[in-house]
């Protein structure tokens, strides 16, 4: 369990960030968009584990750890990929979100509105799906792994949202789209471990 909450916290980081660029950017994230935004992991994660553990019955455990350095590898390579591009003109995707949350405020009114906050919740949910997938191939119990990340996300969330404003902020903010990349390359390095 405590290696569950360790890894939640881990892919859960980018949340954390993300309420904290929300509260640089002023931004506002009521509680029924923040409960969405948490939902996301919950029924993805869930989803994933399901359909994974019927997909890959039977996959040797070193061929599902391969896989989930895969998964993770890639996931590093798009977010990195797409942190040096910083496209502005474009609609952003699920992978600029992640590096650059206060582009989930399409329409830029300093308010999420709940479609923006399923598109931010979906993009904070890829690395908890790549992770419950992995998971599933290790034999976890879904209901509570799903629950466990959904239930990070929406602390970390939250907490990033109320960080108040301390003098160490706008030097944080410079270099922190590259962090998720950072994230993943360490969770693709775990599960070769």
């Amino acid at each position: 369990m405590a290696h569950l909450i360790f890894l939640s916290l881990l892919v859960s980081l980018d949340g954390f960030f993300s309420g904290f660029t929300f509260r640089l950017k002023k931004i506002r994230i009521c509680l029924p968009q923040l409960l969405f935004i948490s939902l996301c992991p919950l029924v993805i994660v869930t989803a994933v584990m399901l359909s994974s553990q019927r997909m890959t019955a039977g996959i040797p455990a070193g061929a599902a750890k391969g896989l989930g350095f895969v998964l993770f590898f890639c996931l590093a390579y798009l977010s990195f990929a797409d942190a040096l591009k910083k496209r502005k003109s474009s609609p952003p995707s699920l992978i600029t979100m992640i590096n650059n949350p206060a582009s989930s405020d399409l329409d830029h009114n300093q308010r999420l509105s709940s479609r923006e906050a399923l598109l931010l919740g979906l993009a904070l949910s890829l690395d908890n799906a790549v992770l419950g997938f992995s998971f599933a191939l290790d034999g976890a119990p879904v209901i509570s792994t799903a629950l466990c990340f959904a239930f990070v996300n929406f602390l970390l969330v939250m907490a990033g949202n109320l960080c108040p404003g301390l003098p160490f902020i706008d030097r944080f903010e410079k270099g922190s789209e590259y962090l998720p990349s950072l994230l993943f390359l360490i969770l693709a390095f775990s599960r070769l471990l």
